[in-house]
């Protein structure tokens, strides 16, 4: 078993994009490449709406929130944690079927 990064129901965002990743691909996109998708929407609009001095970027993780593939992403800090990180993505617990090596199966979701 290992963790993805993925909705239990992805929304339209995640539709959109999915589509685009399997065109470009030519195969079913991993979470990763979701994961990839976000990571640029968020540094997009970190800089877009903070600016791009590294005050700016660094007050850009206080506030504010972008929607992903995989939900809306917001950073916060955890007690005890120094760093803000997403704190709640939506996670799946998953294998893949013995059966059919291709097919991923859904353990377990939160």
């Amino acid at each position: 078993p290992f963790l993805r990064y993925l909705p239990e129901r992805p929304g339209p965002p995640a539709v959109r994009v999915g589509e685009a990743l399997r065109a470009r691909l030519g195969e079913e996109p991993s979470f990763v490449a979701y994961e990839g998708w976000d990571t640029v929407a968020v540094l997009a609009g970190a800089l877009r709406t903070y600016g791009t001095g590294r005050a700016d970027v660094a007050r850009a993780w206080e506030g504010g929130a972008v929607v992903g593939t995989r939900g809306e992403i917001r950073f916060s800090r955890l007690p005890g944690i120094g760093v803000r990180q997403w704190v709640w993505p939506p996670v799946q617990v998953a294998d893949r079927d013995p059966a059919e090596p291709g097919r991923f199966r859904v353990l377990h979701q939160g």
